[in-house]
C-alpha cells in the first residue's frame, strides 16, 4: 500500500485527481490523504484508517472525513455537490462564500474558449437563446465562427484564433474586450489518454495546457474585471478517477479547486464536472465501444444535449462553486 498526501490547494487537487485515476487502474494499492492547504500536508494517519476500505480521506482539525456526493435539487434538474465533509474534487462543504448567481447580461461580452467544438457551439447558442447574450467572443485554436451559430440574428460573434495555454496571446484577447467583458466560459480541452505507466511529461503537458493553464491564465487576467460569471467546464474524471486518464483527471480536479478558491476570494466561479454528453464531440467522438462500456460500468450514462444544458442552468443558479452534472445509473 502506497500512501499519497496532498495539500488542499489547486496543486494538491491536481495530485488528487491523478491519484484517483491511478486507484482506478490499481485498486487497493494506493491510499490518498488530503490535508488543508494551511495545515500539515503530511499528517499521521492511523493504520486502521488506511485499512478501513476508504481509498481517500481528508484530515481536518484531527478529524478524518470521507468523500461523498449529495444530490442538489435545482430549478432545471439535479446536480451533484459535495456534502459538508466531502474531499472529492468538484465538491465543497457547507459555509462556502456566496457571490450570487451569475447573470450573462445582454449588455456585456462573454468570452467562450473551445468555442468551435461541439460543446462550445451548443453553449454559445444557449447563451444567446437562454440568457440574451448579444456579444460573444469565440476563442479556439482555429478561430472563426462555426456555421451552426453564424446565423444567430442580432448577435455580434467574433472568432479569435488563440492557444489559451499561451498566456501572452490570451492576454491580448482579454485586453481587447476588457471594457465590456462580463462573462467567461472555459470549455477548451483535449485528450491524450494513457495508463499511468505510459503517462509521459509530454502527454501531461498536452492535456494540462489548454485545460488547467488556460483556466489559470483566465483567472489571473480577469480577476480585476467586473465579471458576472466565470464558468469552468470540468469533468467527472477528476472527481471519481477514470482509468487511463490520469492527466485529464488532474487537470479537471485543478479546475474544480480553482472555482472553490475564487469563490473564497469573493470572485464569481462555477466549475461544472460533466459526465458523458451523448452528442459526440471532438473528444468523446474518439471513445471506442470499450471506453463507453467502461463508463457504463461506472454508472455514468450519456446525457442528451437538452438535459445537459438544463443542468448547466441548474448549476449556475445554485450556490455551490463546484458541482457534478451527470446522468447516473444507480443500478
Amino acid at each position: 500500500m502506497v500512501v499519497v498526501t496532498a495539500c488542499g490547494d489547486v496543486a494538491g487537487a491536481a495530485v488528487g485527481g491523478l491519484v484517483r485515476s491511478v486507484q482506478a487502474e490499481y485498486p487497493g494499492r494506493v491510499f490518498l490523504v488530503e490535508a488543508d492547504a494551511d495545515g500539515d500536508c503530511g499528517p499521521e494517519v492511523p493504520a486502521a484508517v488506511v485499512a478501513g476500505g476508504e481509498p481517500h480521506v481528508r484530515v481536518r482539525d484531527g478529524r478524518v472525513l470521507v468523500p461523498r456526493l449529495r444530490r442538489v435539487d435545482g430549478p432545471a434538474g439535479s446536480v451533484g455537490a459535495g456534502s459538508a465533509g466531502s474531499v472529492a474534487a468538484g465538491s465543497v462543504g457547507a459555509g462556502s462564500v456566496g457571490v450570487g448567481s451569475p447573470v450573462f447580461g445582454a449588455g456585456g461580452t462573454v468570452l467562450v474558449t473551445g468555442a468551435t467544438g461541439t460543446l462550445g457551439r451548443l453553449v454559445v447558442r444557449h447563451l444567446v437563446e437562454r440568457y440574451g447574450v448579444r456579444d460573444v467572443v469565440l476563442v479556439s485554436r482555429s478561430g472563426g465562427v462555426p456555421q451552426e451559430v453564424a446565423g444567430l440574428a442580432g448577435v455580434r460573434l467574433r472568432g479569435v484564433a488563440c492557444d489559451v495555454s499561451d498566456r501572452e496571446a490570451l492576454a491580448g484577447v482579454v485586453a481587447g474586450v476588457a471594457v465590456t467583458l462580463r462573462g467567461v466560459v472555459h470549455a477548451a480541452g483535449v485528450l491524450d489518454d494513457a495508463t499511468v505507466v505510459n503517462l509521459t511529461p509530454e502527454r501531461l503537458a498536452r492535456v494540462w495546457g489548454p485545460k488547467a493553464d488556460g483556466a489559470w491564465y483566465l483567472h489571473e487576467l480577469t480577476r480585476e474585471l467586473p465579471l458576472d460569471a466565470f464558468v469552468l467546464f470540468s469533468s467527472v474524471a477528476g472527481v471519481i478517477g477514470t482509468a487511463g486518464q490520469g492527466n485529464y483527471a488532474a487537470a479537471n480536479a485543478f479546475l474544480d479547486q480553482l472555482a472553490v478558491e475564487r469563490r473564497a476570494q469573493g470572485l464569481p466561479a462555477h466549475s461544472v464536472a460533466w459526465g458523458l454528453w451523448g452528442e459526440a464531440s471532438g473528444m468523446t467522438g474518439q471513445l471506442a465501444a470499450a471506453d463507453r462500456a467502461r463508463l457504463a460500468r461506472l454508472g455514468i450514462a450519456p446525457l442528451a444535449s437538452a438535459d445537459a444544458l438544463a443542468l448547466f442552468d441548474a448549476a449556475l443558479a445554485g450556490g455551490d462553486p463546484a458541482v457534478v452534472a451527470a446522468r447516473f445509473d444507480p443500478a
